[in-house]
């Protein structure tokens, strides 16, 4: 696989995202976030940071930012929330399908640690 940067088009990436039951995260600003709540516990979110301006544009030129998935808690009281789970950042570099899987691979692995969570598992 090549390590070369490529730019990842803004319309190909969320409709990916879209297709797999990420919205965009209504509270998100400067940066587009999409968002899928937790089946298993409704206060968890796995959030995709798309390093996509949220005004509009592809990512973000080379070397400047990473794609980043998390699981997030939100407590629905305090409207607080914070990290429970970080995967390793995505680079774009190889193709656009390549970043894309890579992005998808690593929200279901942050998926995969809500549910151990919620099993009580480490």
């Amino acid at each position: 696989m090549s390590k070369r940067y490529v730019d990842v088009d803004r319309e190909l990436f969320c409709k990916s995202l879209e297709a797999k039951g990420f919205i965009p995260d209504p509270e998100a600003f400067g940066e587009l976030v999409y968002m899928r709540q937790h089946h298993m516990d409704l206060t968890m979110y796995v959030k995709i940071y798309t390093s996509m301006s949220i005004r509009g544009g592809d990512t973000r030129k080379c070397g400047k930012d990473a794609i980043r998935v998390m699981l997030i808690f939100s407590n629905p009281v305090t409207g607080r929330s914070g990290c429970l789970y970080k995967t390793p950042r995505v680079y774009r570099t190889g193709s656009q399908e390549a970043v894309i899987e890579r992005t998808i691979e690593r929200a279901r692995e942050a998926y995969g640690a809500g549910v151990k969570r919620v099993r009580g598992e480490k």
